[in-house]
């Protein structure tokens, strides 16, 4: 990974609280923070053209204000990269930032290092949107971005790695469960071992079995496929089967209306 210095950093969002913690986080990695704003407009022809990423922090409904920073970035900083942070994920919100120019599309449920992971996937100029809008995207068997949809090039783009979905929904043990979280919070093989009272050399079985069940190529990868996720575990013959997140939210509701029934 390149010097974090060298790449100025902008952050644009109505929520000053949500931008100040975003710039914690990345000031604590070295990031240089180069000024943060409430609109885009208030700063992007100030800033001189340089290695830039554009952070633009979503935390209420109005998306179409998200869309119009993203095009007014791209359109004045080309080679800018340009990433949503949201608090939220609605379904069609990751396609409508990829369509105005962004290179990532971060739900904050996600820890702070695989956040870090994910800003540096962007600035190596990478793709990092939700393995869900992905699979959407990709042709059926495929583990990579159709050419009439491209999401990112097969040799320059992380997003091309992320598993998909199409060969239907992996089953994971309780300990592979109980490891992916794990993964989810950056925790080395050493120290999963002791959360979870195994050897290490286990952990490592384990965690090549996780890489393989939902297609990934690293710890990383397999964190952000967690994480984004935002799965509900339900048993089924002694092992878990990992929900995308829009069917555990439909399976919560179910729950919660039954409650009220």
């Amino acid at each position: 990974m390149r010097e974090h210095k060298s790449i100025g950093v902008i952050l644009i969002g109505k929520c000053s609280l949500m931008r100040e913690g975003i710039s914690r986080i990345l000031q604590a990695q070295n990031f240089r923070i180069l000024v943060s704003a409430s609109y885009a407009t208030q700063l992007v022809d100030r800033i001189r053209n340089q290695e830039l990423l554009f952070l633009i922090v979503n935390a209420d409904d109005d998306f179409d204000l998200v869309i119009a920073e993203i095009k007014l970035v791209k359109d004045r900083h080309p080679q800018a990269r340009v990433a949503v942070v949201a608090d939220h994920q609605w379904a069609n919100e990751p396609a409508l930032a990829f369509e105005a120019g962004a290179s990532g599309y971060l739900v904050n449920a996600i820890s702070c290092d695989v956040f870090i992971k994910s800003i540096e996937l962007v600035i190596l100029g990478e793709t990092v949107f939700p393995p869900a809008f992905l699979a959407a995207v990709a042709p059926a068997g495929k583990g990579r971005p159709s050419k009439a949809n491209p999401v990112a090039d097969e040799s320059e783009q992380a997003s091309s790695h992320i598993p998909q979905e199409d060969a239907g929904i992996p089953l994971l043990s309780p300990r592979e469960i109980a490891i992916l979280r794990c993964l989810a919070e950056g925790d080395s093989n050493k120290s999963i071992a002791r959360k979870i009272g195994i050897a290490e050399a286990t952990v490592k079985v384990h965690v090549k079995a996780i890489l393989r069940k939902i297609r990934v190529q690293n710890r990383t990868q397999a964190a952000i496929w967690s994480m984004s996720h935002g799965a509900l575990l339900q048993p089924s013959n002694n092992n878990f089967l990992l929900l995308p997140a829009q069917e555990s939210k439909k399976v919560l509701k179910i729950a919660a209306d039954l409650q009220q029934a």
